[in-house]
């Protein structure tokens, strides 16, 4: 009897200890970085429609809500999120509405993070000072890119919690060169352009800060093709938790 209680005592504790650490462990398991993701794909293509089923499908630690509408980038409907990631902004002649900086702005001194993507820097020139907020903006008359190809995407630098995990990857895409870019921007990764017989390493994910919060530029993904690499999907997902804190 006194053998059996102490069983039973000892395997009370054992329990309590068990439900206890799966109980902590289930409290430290954060919430997935909730990101708003504005534009569909550049150039008015719907192309991330399969890159956000594998990134929901494969990691979980990322919620992307897309949206075509640039109301959403009011403050009061920004405040719901941890990031912003920045495809497309539709408006008219490079030059978006007051109410689209001023949310933007507000987000980023509230401590939200920003990720823009490939075209988005292109189709917004007439706002002079989204590249303090970007990072990163497209010239006409300087700024261009050759062919749509192949070409290899290499990691410079190997220490940014970004490319954790991540390798050198192929994709096919556009390789945007001669960008305006704010000069204390930190390059992650490159691309190889040929130009005028020499080899010009170019920014392809680049990161700085704007209002202390944490700010990312990823040139990539023109169209499905592009967003297609698994290497292109884990360093968007890695730019959004890096964004969020979370990295």
């Amino acid at each position: 009897m006194i053998r059996h209680t102490q069983f039973m005592l000892l395997a009370g504790i054992l329990t309590a200890l068990f439900m206890g650490s799966a109980g902590a462990f289930a409290a430290e398991t954060p919430a997935p970085v909730k990101c708003l993701m504005v534009g569909l794909g550049p150039h008015d293509q719907q192309v991330m429609d399969d890159a956000l089923r594998g990134i929901k499908e494969n990691y979980p630690t990322v919620e992307i809500t897309p949206t075509e509408n640039i109301e959403d980038l009011r403050i009061e409907n920004l405040k719901n999120f941890d990031v912003l990631l920045l495809v497309q902004l539709k408006v008219e002649n490079g030059a978006p509405p007051d109410y689209v900086k001023q949310g933007i702005v507000e987000f980023l001194k509230n401590g939200g993070g920003l990720v823009v993507t490939h075209f988005a820097v292109a189709n917004v020139q007439e706002w002079r000072d989204s590249i303090d907020l970007f990072g990163a903006m497209w010239v006409s008359g300087k700024s261009t890119h050759g062919p749509y190809h192949e070409f290899r995407v290499d990691i410079a630098d190997e220490t940014h919690p970004i490319v954790e995990g991540v390798r050198p990857f192929i994709t096919n895409d556009e390789l945007y060169f001669n960008l305006l870019m704010r000069p204390d921007m930190r390059v992650i990764m490159t691309a190889n352009e040929e130009r005028a017989g020499h080899t010009v390493a170019e920014p392809m994910l680049a990161t700085h800060y704007a209002y202390n919060a944490r700010c990312v530029y990823f040139a990539l993904g023109h169209d499905v093709a592009s967003t297609q690499p698994v290497g292109y999907r884990k360093v968007l997902v890695q730019s959004i938790e890096w964004a969020a804190c979370r990295r």
